[in-house]
This record gives C-alpha cells, structure tokens and sequence, in this order.
C-alpha cells in the first residue's frame, strides 16, 4: 500500500523553525462560540463549539467540532484503505460535512508574548503575532460558574470592550480565542454589543504523566488528518507541518482563492506533493479548505499594534 496516501491532507513538505517551547497539557476546555458576521442581519450568528487545550505556559485555541469531522474523515479513509487494499489507484471520499467550522489554530506562547496562528488553504500555514497586552480591570463582582468561583475583568481590545469571568481556581493565563493576561482561566468572556461571546461548557484535567497514545501498527492507519489526533497528543507545539507566512502573504493567497478556486487548490497540492493525487470521487465537488463567508463585523474590529511584516 503506497503509504505516502496515509499523510492525505496532513502534511506540508516545507517546513521551518521558530524559536518556541513546549509545554505539556494539563487542561482541556470547551466553549460555546457565538458571533453575529453580518450587522445587516442581527438575528444571524454563527454558533461553533470551541477548544481551548491549555498547560502552565502555552496553550492552543481550536474548533472542537472540527476536530470530531477531522477524526471522523481519518477513520472513513481507514476503512476505505482496507476496502480498496487491491486497487491500483484508490479513490478516497471526504465524509459530507454536517456543519461549517473554523480550521484557524491560535497558538499562544507566555513566556515568549507572542501568537503563532496557523490556517489552512490546503496547504498549513503559520504567521507569527506579538501578543497586545490587554489593561484588564479586575472588579469587585463575582459569580459561580459551573461551581468555579469567578472574578469579573473588564477591557479593551481589538476594538471591543470585552467583560471576561476568571477563575484562580484554575491557574492558568489562558482564555478563548485570544483573550489572556489574568490571573486564572477565562471561562465566560463576551463583548459589550453582544456580538461574540464565549460561554463555558466543561472542562477535561489531564494527567501530568499521561504518555501520548499511539497509532496502532497497520498498512491502513492513516497518521494524521487535520486535527484528528488533536485529543491524544500531550504536549503543546508548533506544528512542524505548517509554511511560514506574513499576514500579507496569506491575504494574497486568500485573493488568489477567490479568483480561481480550482488553479488554487491544483497549485496548493503540488506544493505539498499530492499533484497527481485523485482524492475526490468522480461528479462530487471539491470542497474548498478554509473558505471563509463574506461579512462585515470581524472579531477584531481594528488591526493589531504590533503587525508582523
């Protein structure tokens, strides 16, 4: 069986390096994500549920609904690896998606005060962010949350104020999205407008000494598909799959996408090393990764200080 199908989709083939640390998980946390991308219609909002997977020092930032679709795509091209073991030239079909998610991954890195975000337009790309340091004004209220005593913290960024809920309870730094700097963990956050919220769902500890798990040894196990092995993996680090890239580049790239969908995708996969892979069956429409609606209320309503050129 002609392994190099089993990386289908996971892999970049240039890869680089930035200076980072690792950092073990200790913490998995979910969250309802809310936010209303069009102000012409108030009524509409984009709803996804979110992970943030968190240690002492770093932590990364994803769509839980796209890791269980990514997990579900890895195990359907198991089970057609095994059907097609005798074809000469598989074909592999991606299971129908039951609902639109986000591939961006925010990587946040404390020691170092910088993002790291990764997005994917078949190809994995990762841009490089100073992290703003918000003015949060801790007050007097609190309230439980799921049994965590919180704390209220009020501040500005990214041109919205925002009201986050925080817990000592939990000591970590990290937050939903890119909303950070407190002295315990975000669990609820959301915007004065009433355009994004965060809410808490739950949370998962982890064991400190848990070892990762491993792919059992077989012709048919497919190594990785997007964030499938996402739950397994105990260490928080940058991915070594991924082309580094500055927000103007990925701008560009997002142009070209736009303008010619089907050369953009023929030209991503040659660059990763799947031109002469047929991955979609014949009459099914090829899904464009990262395609993202048009709309006119961003989170980030204004640029970051510190853009990296």
């Amino acid at each position: 069986m002609k392994t190099f199908l089993f990386t289908l989709f996971a892999t970049a083939i240039t890869s680089f390096a930035f200076a980072q640390d690792t950092d073990k998980v200790l913490i998995r946390v979910k969250y309802a994500f809310s936010h209303m991308p069009d102000t012409t219609n108030r009524e509409n909002y984009h709803k996804e549920s979110m992970m943030l997977i968190a240690g002492k020092k770093a932590s990364v930032y994803l769509s839980y609904d796209k890791i269980l679709q990514d997990i579900e795509a890895r195990d359907a091209f198991e089970k057609q690896s095994r059907q097609q073991a005798n074809v000469e030239v598989p074909m592999f079909t991606s299971p129908p998606k039951k609902r639109q998610s986000n591939s961006m991954e925010i990587f946040y890195f404390a020691n170092q005060h910088k993002f790291y975000i990764k997005e994917q337009l078949v190809a994995f790309y990762l841009t490089e962010e100073k992290v703003e340091k918000i003015d949060w004004e801790i007050t007097a209220d609190t309230q439980v949350i799921e049994g965590f005593k919180c704390k209220k913290a009020t501040g500005y960024f990214r041109g919205r104020n925002w009201t986050a809920w925080f817990t000592e309870e939990l000591p970590f730094s990290s937050g939903p999205w890119k909303l950070v700097g407190l002295p315990g963990l975000i669990l609820d956050a959301y915007d004065e407008d009433s355009e994004v919220s965060f809410v808490f769902l739950g949370l998962e500890k982890i064991d400190e000494k848990a070892k990762p798990i491993q792919n059992p040894s077989s012709d048919y196990t497919i190594k990785k598909i997007g964030s499938s092995n996402v739950l397994s993996e105990t260490e928080i680090q940058l991915p070594a799959d991924a082309i580094k890239a500055t927000p103007k580049e990925i701008k560009k790239l997002k142009e070209a996408r736009d303008k010619d969908p089907q050369k953009f995708i023929k030209t991503q996969m040659e660059l990763v090393g799947l031109g002469g892979l047929k991955q979609i069956s014949p009459g099914k429409k090829m899904d464009i990764p990262g395609q993202i609606p048009v709309f006119n209320n961003p989170i980030e309503r204004s640029k970051p200080l510190y853009p990296h050129q």
